[in-house]
C-alpha cells in the first residue's frame, strides 16, 4: 500500500523510516519465524497530517523560544499545553488519501480488532514502556481514532517533559506506528535473553495489556537455554486479564484460559484502555487461575525453543514479546512474536548446544583472571583504556563513550561515528584487509583483529592494554587506581556512579589524543594553495593515497603524494550524510540536498590535492547481496545523483576529479554506466577520466573488451580480488594469514593486468592494501610497469621509500648490464 510499510517486505534501507521495533520484527518474519503480521504507518504520514492542522502556533516551533513559553517545570502549564496539542490531533480529520490507504490495508489483515503500537524511529531516547498502544475495532471510524490517539501519545505532559530533558526538538519527534491484528489470546508475556544465570520468561493470562499497564504481576521463570532446566519458578499475582469484547466474536474464537473461569468486570476500578472505539473487556480471574502457572513445562519448552531460534538471528540480546493463541483449526496453542526489542549494553553469553564443549583459549575463565589475548596486528600503536563491548551490529552512538577501546565481533562501515571516538579496536573477526583494519589505518588508531573470543573474554568496564604492533591484548577485570586524574579507585566509584560515565573518565585519562586535532573544514569556492613545503616523490611511479574522512585531509600535508587514488564513497557518505542511508535521501525527496552534501565533501578532498588527480569510486552499498555497478542497472537513480555530484564539483572548479566504477563484472555493466554518464553529463569535459576497479577475476579475460567499450584506466583492488581468486574470506583471520595478496596466483594475476593495460595504452593503478602490507611486492610492481600505487595515509612514507628503492635498483641493474655488455 502507498505510504505504508508491510512487515514482510521491509528492507534494510527502510530501517530509519519504520523504526527499530518494526525492523527487527520484520527480520524475524522474513526468516519464517512466527510473527503477527502487520504494517507500519511512517513518520512522514504524521508530519503530513500535522500540516493540515490549523495551529494558532505551529507545533514544530522551537518551544523554548516560541510564544508558547513552555516551561516543563511548571506542571499546570505543561499539562494545559499537552492537552491542547492532543485535542487538536484527535479532533482533526485524517486526509482522505491516508484514510483510504488505511482501510484497504486493514481489509488485507482480515481481522476484527487492531492494535496501534507507537514508537520513535530513532532508537534514542529510549521510549520502552512510555507510549501506550491503542486497541480498537477494525472499523473505519475506530481505525482513524486509533491512529490519531497513537500519535497523540507523544504529547502527554510526561512525554513533553522527557523530550525536552533529552534535548529533542519537536522536529526530531518522528513516530512510526506499527499496526497489527488483535486476536483472542490465552496468554502473553516476554522472554529476556540477557541473564547469565538463565533466560527470564514472564507470562500472564489474556492479552499483554495488563503487563504493559502494570496492573498485574506475571509468573516468572528462569530457564537454562542450553538444557531447558527451570532454575527458578515464581507464581505471579494475576487478578485480571484483558480479552477482546465478546460481541461479534464466534464462540469458538473466545479465549479459554486453563480450566478456571473468568468474570467480566462491568464497572472496573481500573481505567479502561482506549474507551472510545475500544475492543477490550476486563475480566477478573478465578481463584483457581490465580493459583496456577500460566505455562506448563511443555508450553515453556516450546516457547524457549522458538525463542532460541529467534535469538540466533541476531548478534545481540533481546526482549521478545509473545502471545499464545488457539484457533479452531489447531489442536494446541500456538505462540507468536508481537514485538522485538534489543537489550542495550548487554553482551551475549554463548549458548552451547553441548555444555561440555571446550571453550576458546582466549576466554577469561571463572573468576575473571587477567588474560593475554592474541590476534593480528592490524594498525600499529599502543593504548590503555576501558573496554566497551558492542555485540549489536546496529548499536547506537550513545552506547559508546569517547576514549574507550571498542571490542566487537565484527566492525561495520556504519560504525564510523563510534570509531572516531575510539582509542583502539579489538575485533574477533576480520583479517588485515577487513573493514575494521582498513578504517583503523585511515583513522590512525591502534587495532588488533582476529582475536577469537574477545567479546566473551572482555567485559565492558575491563581495563585493556592494546598493542597494535605485536597483536597482543591484555584484559583485566581488576582496574588500577588512575593517579594524577584524582578520579579515585574504580571499584569504589562503580558502586556509586554510572559505569559508562566512569569508564569515559578513565578512558580519556589513559588515552593520549593528537596534539593538534583538525578542525572542521569549510568548503571554498576556489581550491586552496598547497603548502610550499610539500615534497613530490622523486619517482616515476606515482604514489597516491586512499581516503574517506575529512579528518585525513590535514594528514596529507607534507606527504610526497601525487594525488588521491581512491575515495571510498561509502565511508565518505557516512560522514557527509550523517549516517543516513543514501537510498533514504531519494525516498524522502531530498535529492538536491544529497548532491550538495556529497559535492561539498568531495570538494574538500579535491581542493586538498588540486591540481593533482583524485579518483572517486562510486557507491557500492552491497545491500541485498548485490555488489557494485550491477546494482545500478536495477536502481540507476542513486548512481545518477552521484554523477550530478561529480558534475557539480567540476562546475565549482575542481577539475581534477575522476570516476572509478566498483566491482564491474561485465562489459554490458560498464556500457550501461557509461551511457548513464553521457545522459546525465552531456557536455562532459575530455579531461574527465572513467576507470573501473579490477577486483573481479573476469577482468583478466575481458580487459581488451573493456578498453574498446571506453575504459580509460583500471585500479586493481587486491582485497576483493584475493577473495575471489583464492576463495578467501577477508573477514577470516585464519584464512587471511594463510592466503594473501602476494600469493603466487595473485602476483601472476596482477602482473597480467599490468601488462595488458600497458599493451592497451591505459594506466594501471593498484589501490588495495597488499602493497602496504607486503612492501616487498613493490619491487615486482615497479618492474612490471605499474602506473601508480595508492595506499592508506599511514603507509605513504614507507611506500614512497619502497618505490624509490625499487626504481633505483632497476636503474642500477640496467646500468650494470650495460657496463657488462660493453666489456
Amino acid at each position: 500500500m502507498e505510504n505504508l510499510y508491510w512487515l514482510d517486505k521491509i528492507q534494510l534501507s527502510d530501517r530509519d523510516a519504520v523504526g527499530e521495533k518494526a525492523f527487527y520484527l520484520s527480520c524475524l518474519m522474513q526468516k519464517n519465524h512466527p510473527v503477527i503480521p502487520g504494517f507500519v504507518v511512517p513518520a512522514k504520514a504524521f508530519w503530513q497530517f500535522l500540516e493540515s492542522i490549523d495551529w494558532l502556533e505551529p507545533l514544530f516551533a522551537d518551544w523554548p523560544n516560541s510564544s508558547l513559553h513552555l516551561n516543563v517545570d511548571e506542571p499546570k502549564q505543561l499539562q494545559a499545553i499537552a492537552r491542547s496539542i492532543r485535542r487538536q490531533i484527535t479532533s482533526t480529520k485524517l486526509p482522505d488519501s491516508l484514510l483510504s490507504t488505511l482501510d484497504a490495508a486493514v481489509s488485507q489483515l482480515n481481522c476484527k480488532a487492531l492494535i496501534f503500537r507507537p514508537s520513535l524511529t530513532a532508537p534514542n531516547p529510549n521510549t520502552a514502556g512510555m507510549l501506550e498502544s491503542q486497541a480498537v475495532r477494525a472499523e473505519p471510524a475506530a481505525i482513524e481514532a486509533g491512529l490519531k490517539r497513537a500519535w497523540a501519545e507523544l504529547f502527554r505532559a510526561q512525554r513533553l517533559f522527557y523530550w525536552q530533558r533529552c534535548g529533542m526538538n519537536v522536529q526530531e519527534i518522528n513516530p512510526a506506528v506499527l499496526v497489527q491484528p488483535l486476536s483472542c489470546a490465552i496468554a502473553a508475556g516476554a522472554v529476556e535473553t540477557n541473564s547469565s544465570e538463565g533466560w527470564e520468561i514472564q507470562a500472564t493470562c489474556g492479552l499483554g495489556m495488563s503487563l504493559a499497564r502494570g496492573e498485574t504481576i506475571p509468573d516468572y521463570y528462569q530457564v537454562q537455554p542450553e538444557t531447558g532446566k527451570i532454575t527458578i519458578q515464581r507464581l505471579g499475582y494475576k487478578t485480571l486479564a484483558y480479552h477482546l469484547k465478546s460481541d461479534g466474536i464466534k464462540s469458538e474464537e473466545k479465549p479459554h484460559i486453563g480450566n478456571g473461569n473468568t468474570f467480566q468486570v462491568p464497572n472496573s476500578q481500573f481505567p479502561r484502555p482506549n474507551s472510545a472505539g475500544s475492543c477490550l473487556d476486563i475480566y477478573i480471574l478465578s481463584e483457581k487461575l490465580q493459583s496456577e502457572y500460566v505455562l506448563n513445562q511443555y508450553l515453556l519448552l516450546k516457547l524457549l525453543d522458538m525463542s532460541k531460534k529467534a535469538r540466533s538471528e541476531f548478534d545481540f540480546e533481546l526482549i521478545l514479546e509473545w502471545t499464545m493463541n488457539q484457533s479452531a483449526e489447531c489442536n494446541e496453542p500456538e505462540f507468536y512474536f508481537t514485538q522485538v526489542r534489543p537489550l542495550k549494553n548487554k553482551t551475549a553469553p554463548q549458548i552451547l548446544e553441548n555444555p561440555t564443549a571446550q571453550t576458546n583459549q582466549n576466554l577469561i575463565g571463572i573468576g575473571r583472571n587477567p588474560r593475554l589475548l592474541k590476534g593480528l596486528a592490524a594498525r600499529s600503536g599502543k593504548v590503555k583504556a576501558i573496554a566497551q563491548v558492542m555485540t549489536n551490529s546496529h548499536a547506537e552512538k550513545s552506547e559508546f563513550v569517547a576514549g574507550g577501546i571498542l571490542v566487537a565481533r565484527e566492525i561495520y562501515p556504519h560504525w564510523l561515528p563510534w570509531l572516531k571516538l575510539a582509542a583502539g579496536i579489538v575485533c574477533e573477526q576480520g583479517g588485515m584487509t577487513g573493514h575494521g583494519a582498513i578504517l583503523a589505518r585511515e583513522l590512525g588508531i591502534p587495532a588488533v583483529v582476529g582475536v577469537v573470543g574477545a567479546t566473551r573474554a572482555i567485559e565492558t568496564g575491563d581495563s585493556v592494554w592494546l598493542d597494535g604492533d605485536t597483536g597482543e591484548v591484555f584484559a583485566s577485570a581488576q582496574i588500577e587506581e588512575i593517579g594524577p586524574t584524582n578520579i579515585g579507585n574504580y571499584a569504589e566509584i562503580a558502586n556509586h556512579a554510572d559505569l559508562s560515565i566512569t569508564a569515559a573518565k578513565m578512558s580519556i585519562a589513559h588515552h593520549q589524543f593528537p596534539t593538534a586535532s583538525p578542525s572542521p573544514l569549510e568548503p571554498k569556492s576556489q581550491p586552496p594553495e598547497l603548502p610550499q613545503n610539500v615534497v613530490s616523490a622523486p619517482t616515476a611511479t606515482q604514489l597516491l593515497v586512499n581516503v574517506s574522512q575529512i579528518s585525513s585531509i590535514e594528514r596529507l600535508r607534507n606527504l610526497p603524494i601525487d594525488g588521491i587514488g581512491l575515495v571510498r564513497s561509502e565511508l565518505m557518505a557516512m560522514e557527509a550524510l550523517e549516517g543516513i542511508n543514501p537510498q533514504l535521501w531519494l525516498q524522502n525527496g531530498r535529492e538536491s540536498e544529497f548532491v550538495h552534501r556529497m559535492a561539498t565533501q568531495l570538494n574538500l578532498f579535491a581542493a586538498a590535492v588540486f591540481p593533482r588527480p583524485i579518483f572517486y569510486r562510486s557507491l557500492d552499498l552491497r545491500e541485498s547481496g548485490i555488489h557494485g555497478s550491477f546494482s545500478y542497472t536495477f536502481e540507476p537513480q542513486l548512481f545518477d545523483l552521484e554523477l550530478k555530484v561529480l558534475k557539480t564539483s567540476w562546475d565549482s572548479g575542481y577539475t581534477n576529479i575522476n570516476l572509478i566504477l566498483p566491482f564491474v563484472r561485465s562489459v554490458d555493466e560498464f556500457s550501461f554506466c557509461k551511457q548513464r554518464l553521457e545522459t546525465v553529463w552531456k557536455q562532459r569535459p575530455g579531461d574527465f577520466k572513467l576507470w573501473i576497479m579490477a577486483e573481479v577475476p573476469s577482468v583478466l579475460f575481458l580487459l581488451s573488451d573493456y578498453v574498446k567499450a571506453g575504459v580509460q584506466g583500471i585500479s586493481i583492488g587486491t582485497n576483493d580480488l584475493s577473495q575471489f581468486m583464492l576463495g578467501v574470506n577477508r573477514n577470516s583471520a585464519d584464512m587471511a594469514s594463510a592466503f594473501s595478496g602476494r600469493n603466487q596466483p595473485m602476483m601472476r594475476a596482477i602482473e597480467q593486468l599490468i601488462l595488458q593495460a600497458k599493451e592497451a595504452g591505459i594506466p594501471c593503478s593498484i589501490c588495495g592494501d597488499a602493497p602496504a602490507l607486503y612492501p616487498q611486492m613493490i619491487d615486482s610492481l615497479v618492474l612490471w610497469g605499474i602506473s601508480s600505487i595508492s595506499v592508506n595515509v599511514d603507509a605513504v612514507e614507507q611506500t614512497s621509500r619502497a618505490i624509490a628503492r625499487a626504481e633505483q635498483r632497476i636503474i642500477l641493474e640496467a646500468a650494470r648490464a650495460i657496463v657488462k655488455n660493453n666489456h
